[in-house]
């Protein structure tokens, strides 16, 4: 099969089904999120001895964690976002596959705070390409009413990479046994920096794929004409948001606040595990990667097909009805993960909070795409992640651990600052769910009425 060159059809409308090839771009943007990514949690999994071989306090691991990705991430996102509305949306992510595959290899050869930080930052700034890529591209190729479940699918594949990164790590880990390994050209590396390597080789090898994907042409509002490139900016998407502020304010927050959610106690989940339980790395990549990964599985698939259901039927404002509902079921959960004084019931309680609010990342954008203009939906999509990315990468791995160093004041406490931030993130964002709900129907209306024009 030859790659799809050139732009093949108008976009899925309203009423319409999913355009010919659709389910072949899910695959293909699923795959390369799962291998791209592989590498986006060895962080969190690898804090013991990176803190150790680096010589470097909890602020600064929470700030290569967080800052070094989050902050570039967010000043690459504007640029990607315009890019994403005017040119070809797989060329886009082929230079952005490739750039974070690059910077998470490099992360690998690391050898001080100031080298890795700048590795990590590489691979924020050219992850930032694949969301807004991805949710344009199927916001295009799917209708609205069956746009939840592609997008979860697509999620997952993140999940799977996040999952395999614990597993894998842990496999690395324990192989090196936590000495240098001496390998041709690269020389002596730490168990952790070959993991960075090899984890970050697949993304690069697979980027080519991207060019198998769909690249419908775009139907923009009120012209009735099929374009590649629409000249709208920053400037159109402020006009409508302000028209909406209600809903996007409270559907940008409530779900920055879930990423958060998940964010802040993935990153310190093995840290919590081998300070608190004395878990060797290796025991906590298998069994953290892979009941992450079954909670992810099951509860992306549900929760999109539910939600699509729902707004087939006719409820309008269902993404944010039916997230308050399952991150209120998530928040004791979280609350209690970490309060219970078993290493099994903590990972139990995780995976079920991880379960219920895992859909974040499919309902989120779905609704999103659903109540923007197709114009404006790349630089919206940036918008998003800026914010996600602020609230989440940046501030959710920093606020765990000044609750840990400020608040408490002792590394023992670990467990009370992750329970105290799961419970006001998930409080928090159920709040916001509620708030926009009704905005919800009014922003999807003038978004159809401008498709129709």
């Amino acid at each position: 099969m030859k790659p799809n060159r050139e732009p093949v059809t108008s976009e899925a409308g309203w009423n319409d089904q999913p355009l010919p090839g659709a389910w072949r771009s899910v695959a293909i943007l699923t795959l390369i999120y799962a291998f791209g990514t592989l590498d986006r949690q060895l962080a969190a999994l690898l804090v013991p001895h990176i803190k150790r071989d680096l010589a470097l306090s909890d602020l600064q691991v929470s700030l290569i964690q967080g800052l070094a990705f989050g902050l570039f991430f967010m000043l690459a996102s504007p640029l990607v976002g315009w890019l994403v509305d005017r040119i070809n949306r797989r060329k886009v992510l082929f230079v952005g596959v490739t750039g974070w595959s690059i910077g998470a290899m490099v992360s690998g050869l690391s050898n001080s705070f100031g080298q890795l930080f700048g590795a990590r930052a590489t691979v924020g700034a050219f992850e930032s390409t694949i969301n807004p890529t991805a949710y344009s591209l199927l916001g295009n190729l799917f209708p609205p009413r069956k746009l939840a479940l592609p997008l979860s699918l697509f999620v997952l594949g993140g999940n799977l990479g996040s999952a395999l990164s614990f597993v894998a790590g842990g496999a690395i880990i324990a192989w090196a046994a936590t000495a240098p390994q001496v390998l041709p050209i690269l020389g002596s590396l730490h168990g952790w920096q070959l993991a960075f390597i090899l984890t970050g080789l697949p993304g690069l090898l697979l980027a080519p794929t991207i060019m198998f994907a769909i690249e419908p042409a775009r139907k923009w509002a009120k012209s009735g004409v099929n374009e590649v490139i629409t000249h709208t900016g920053y400037a159109d998407l402020w006009v409508y948001m302000r028209r909406h502020k209600r809903f996007y304010t409270g559907h940008i927050l409530g779900f920055a606040l879930v990423m958060a959610f998940i964010v802040g106690l993935q990153s310190w989940n093995a840290t919590f595990l081998a300070r608190t339980f004395g878990w060797d790395l290796s025991r906590i990549g298998y069994i953290i990667g892979w009941t992450q990964f079954g909670s992810a599985l099951f509860g992306l698939a549900l929760h999109g097909w539910i939600v699509d259901k729902l707004y087939s039927r006719g409820i309008a404002n269902a993404h944010l009805l039916y997230f308050a509902g399952v991150t209120l079921l998530a928040a004791p959960c979280g609350i209690f993960a970490y309060l219970s004084g078993s290493a099994i019931a903590m990972v139990v309680l995780y995976n079920l909070a991880y379960f219920f609010v895992m859909g974040f990342a499919g309902i989120g954008p779905a609704a999103l795409q659903i109540a923007t203009p197709a114009n404006l939906r790349g630089k919206v999509s940036a918008v998003y992640m800026v914010i996600l990315s602020i609230v989440a990468s940046v501030l959710a791995p920093i606020v765990v651990a000044s609750f840990t160093d400020i608040l408490f004041a002792d590394e023992a406490k670990l467990g009370l600052s992750m329970s105290l931030f799961a419970g006001l993130t998930s409080i928090i964002a159920v709040c916001m769910f509620l708030w926009a709900a009704g905005a919800m129907r009014r922003a999807i209306a003038d978004a159809r009425e401008q498709i129709e024009a």
